[in-house]
């Protein structure tokens, strides 16, 4: 059962219910206020006949005869003056047969009250509520001592009109009850959709979340608990939305970096099988067999690299860095020894300036990263170009700037935010010519990363390139930091 009818059915059986038991109560308290009042009433007035009765037969002279038929002149006499005309007198003797009116025989009251009590108890009276074929009635009855002989005051009072007043007021409730009833079940309806409304709306943003709209959110409106689970609902969208478009960016990401792989070894093997075929199966002279084999080794060169690549940049995703103290003049030495063979070649004008100080990282990482620069700079660089390597403690005296320039053919800035991915290159004719891979900046974003550093890329096309670096310097609370 939907959340809607539970609340429908749920509320006007709790309204229905509340009100059908109140009115019911209400109802009989109030017939039952009425029968009280009746009866009390009924029982005086029995009282006053009783004493009128007692009085009419102490004011007859001694000399007169008390007989039966004296005794219902009496109760005609009395029934007269005394009643109020809505009650009936019937007075019987002491055998249970009517003095007055006659023809009438005693009831079960009769048997009640003619059994034989202590003298104190003797004017004690009883009454019931009877139902007769005309109605309702209240019966009382008394015993009366007449000069030595029993006789039984019975009066019997209408109270029909009550009953009728309850039935008339029975129906009236039964109307409203109906009345209410259909009231409860639009001002219900219009509550429960109501309160629904968000929760529906929440239902379908979630649908819609789940079919691949990332998008979508639910307006919130209101300071209640549900417009609380609306905000949390958006909040957890935002994180989710983030978190997919970030798995999403991530398995472009690996299916580009899978591909460039493939593609990458495609080419070198391909001239590696092809003129391994032609050493098996041609007979060459002495100068194509040399040049065969020439093709061979390099292109096996160039697939050695690549995963010598390839292995220092899961090496750098998987283990880190291990810190310890570097000094930036062994950084400056190896780095000058390391690059200074390859620079030679295209005659490049190359400066290194580190500022002295002691860093905290990784000697191999950071050794690697400035030669992955340096070489990429390099590569752009034509004959004669110029790279400059500096380092510098910043203001602060918490980090350490290395930065590397070059005045080579530069990026493009639409392409600068997608030089970290992996075989990525701007110029793939050049990276060929220079035997690159599209590897190095992944690897050095994976360093600087591994350092908890930061880094930014300037570079403006056909003026050169600028990195910047930013390590941390070796400090105690850097060192506590990693143990």
């Amino acid at each position: 059962m939907k959340l809607f009818w539970k609340l429908l059915s749920g509320m006007l059986v709790i309204i229905i219910l509340s009100f059908a038991v109140f009115a019911t109560v209400l109802l009989q308290s109030s017939l039952q206020h009425s029968l009280d009042k009746e009866t009390k009433n009924g029982i005086e007035e029995m009282r006053v006949l009783q004493y009128a009765f007692l009085a009419a037969i102490e004011g007859l002279s001694e000399s007169y005869t008390v007989d039966e038929r004296t005794v219902g002149r009496l109760a005609e006499s009395v029934a007269a003056n005394a009643s109020d005309g809505r009650s009936a007198i019937c007075v019987y003797n002491a055998g249970g047969l009517s003095v007055y009116p006659a023809g009438r025989r005693a009831g079960e009251l009769f048997d009640m009250l003619s059994v034989k009590e202590p003298v104190k108890n003797r004017s004690r009276c009883v009454w019931r509520l009877v139902r007769e074929n005309d109605g309702r009635a209240m019966v009382a009855m008394a015993r009366i001592d007449c000069l030595g002989q029993e006789y039984y005051l019975e009066v019997r009072r209408d109270i029909q009109d009550i009953y009728d007043r309850w039935e008339e007021d029975y129906r009236n409730y039964r109307t409203t009850l109906l009345t209410l009833a259909l009231l409860a079940v639009v001002l219900t309806s219009v509550f429960a959709a109501g309160f629904t409304a968000p929760v529906r709306k929440l239902s379908l943003a979630a649908r819609d979340f789940s079919e691949g709209a990332y998008g979508r959110r639910v307006k919130v409106r209101g300071n209640d608990e549900i417009t609380a689970l609306m905000r949390d609902f958006n909040g957890m969208a935002d994180r989710l939305e983030s978190n997919i478009r970030a798995l999403e960016e991530h398995a472009r990401r690996q299916e580009e970096f899978t591909g460039a792989f493939a593609h990458e070894l495609k080419t070198p093997l391909t001239s590696i099988i092809g003129y391994s075929q032609m050493l098996r199966t041609m007979e060459l002279d002495e100068e194509d067999r040399r040049l065969a084999a020439d093709y061979v080794y390099q292109e096996g060169r160039r697939i050695e690299r690549l995963s010598r690549k390839m292995m220092e940049l899961i090496r750098v995703g998987k283990l880190g860095a291990e810190r310890q103290r570097v000094e930036t003049k062994r950084l400056s030495r190896l780095l000058e020894k390391y690059a200074g063979v390859r620079l030679a070649e295209k005659n490049i004008d190359f400066c290194i300036r580190l500022e002295p100080a002691v860093l905290w990282g990784d000697m191999d990482l950071l050794l690697s990263l400035c030669g992955n620069l340096v070489d990429n700079s390099r590569k752009a660089c034509k004959k004669g170009g110029r790279i400059r390597v500096s380092g510098r403690v910043e203001e602060d005296g918490k980090r350490y700037r290395i930065r590397v320039e070059d005045d080579g053919q530069g990026i493009p800035e639409n392409e600068l935010d997608r030089i970290t991915e992996a075989f990525y290159m701007v110029d793939k004719s050049r990276a060929g010519k220079e035997g690159g891979a599209g590897l190095g900046m992944a690897i050095c974003g994976r360093i600087v990363e591994a350092h908890g550093g930061e880094w930014r890329i300037e570079s403006r096309l056909g003026e050169g390139t600028r990195v910047s670096v930013y390590l941390p310097l070796d400090g105690a609370d850097e060192r506590n930091g990693d143990e």
